[in-house]
């Protein structure tokens, strides 16, 4: 069941991903995210939420943030990018280290961390950006950040993330540039590529 009861608590973020994928067409999807990753992520992301706002739950930050993790790891999964997740370093939880933490403590340079945080924990996630870049200076570290946000006031040079609903209704006087989601599959090929870490692409 995606959700008992009324209240928002209650809505399984994981199970609602997976039954919009199973609707929309999972081989479909597998081979669109091949092709052109930004439409499909887009097409997933806008069905899902479509499904949260007939539950009243597409206001819910701890909800998205619950989904959009469940479709991170979806979409890594898919894509064949090898990825840990939810890893433990000293007090900061890295949420996706791309491609493994070995190859973190080797060459931090070669290595992508994925934060993803509400818009209204801005405080904690500085916190864990400056743990991990006290550890791994040279660390490439991107965050998604569910729901909006006043202050995009980010620790280090920190690549950010917002569902695209939020990316068109920001203003394009902010001094910070914020990326769609359905950016981040193409993105997060072309660091592997630049960093000469042959990709994991799926066969269309």
């Amino acid at each position: 069941m995606v959700m008992s009861g009324s209240s928002t608590d209650s809505i399984d973020a994981k199970a609602l991903l997976y039954s919009v994928i199973e609707k929309l067409g999972r081989d479909e999807l597998r081979r669109d995210l091949a092709r052109d990753s930004r439409r499909a992520v887009s097409t997933i992301m806008h069905s899902c939420m479509k499904e949260l706002n007939s539950m009243n739950g597409d206001k819910d930050k701890d909800v998205i943030l619950r989904l959009v993790t469940a479709l991170m790891h979806y979409l890594l999964t898919e894509c064949m990018i090898q990825s840990e997740r939810k890893i433990q370093v000293d007090d900061a939880m890295l949420d996706l280290v791309i491609p493994s933490m070995r190859v973190l403590r080797s060459k931090p340079e070669n290595t992508l961390i994925i934060f993803i945080a509400r818009g209204d924990e801005m405080h904690s996630l500085n916190y864990r950006l400056e743990r991990v870049y006290a550890l791994y200076p040279n660390v490439n570290a991107w965050t998604i950040i569910v729901g909006d946000v006043d202050d995009t006031s980010i620790t280090g040079n920190v690549r950010i993330y917002m569902m695209d609903e939020y990316v068109h209704k920001r203003s394009k006087s902010r001094s910070s540039t914020i990326i769609p989601l359905s950016s981040i599959i193409e993105d997060i090929r072309e660091f592997m590529n630049s960093r000469g870490i042959r990709p994991f692409n799926i066969v269309a």
